[in-house]
């Protein structure tokens, strides 16, 4: 591998897209027939809007812990590897039925003109996170994820009122992302200028 200043990247702007859960990112997801910072997606992926900039959009992983296992003759006979579990984060900051639906599952009440809330209940459904810098785009395809609110909203008066949204990405489908030496796919990552490895 050579160094590449144009494979570095510094998200300097993102957004997050929806869909429902195994929607096909567009051919050539960043290409000029692909997203777009300002506006939906190619349809039915909707663009999720303003997010915070002091809380960015991340991801979290946990487990993958690795233990030694021995046997009465010897140590370090094998390695197990426990399980991992993917997910991300992102503060949604506009206050309109798409998001208030992604945190909280609910429904408009037509009575009150308010926003029914109710017990948790995730929304199942496809996410493409995409960010954008001076020399090209990055993105991350979530074909399968379960969304709802994660922490409790604050009051900060210097700032935007967010819903923390809180995902967690599951296998995907393998006729929608086949596995890899047998293991399940979780997602796929896209790169402006990435390219298959030669032989």
């Amino acid at each position: 591998m050579s160094a590449s200043s144009t494979s570095l990247v510094i998200p300097a702007h993102g957004t997050v897209f929806f869909a429902p859960a195994n929607t096909l990112p567009p051919t050539n997801p960043l290409g000029p027939q692909g997203f777009k910072l300002l506006s939906d997606g190619p349809a039915p992926w909707k663009n999720l809007g303003h997010t915070s900039k002091q809380n960015t959009i991340a991801f979290n992983k946990e487990g993958g812990e690795r233990e030694s296992l021995d046997t009465f003759l010897a140590d370090a006979v094998r390695v197990s590897t426990g399980s991992v579990s993917w997910g991300f984060t992102a503060s949604a900051l506009q206050f309109d039925n798409d998001n208030l639906d992604l945190a909280f599952n609910g429904d408009f009440n037509p009575a009150t003109g308010g926003y029914r809330v109710t017990t948790p209940a995730p929304l199942n459904v496809a996410i493409f996170l995409y960010f954008r810098d001076s020399t090209g785009s990055l993105g991350f395809w979530l074909p399968n994820t379960e969304i709802t609110l994660g922490d409790a909203p604050s009051v900060d008066t210097a700032n935007f009122f967010e819903l923390p949204l809180s995902g967690s990405i599951l296998a995907a489908d393998e006729d929608v992302i086949p596995a890899v030496d047998g293991r399940p796919s979780l997602f796929e990552i896209f790169k402006t200028g990435l390219a298959a490895p030669t032989a």
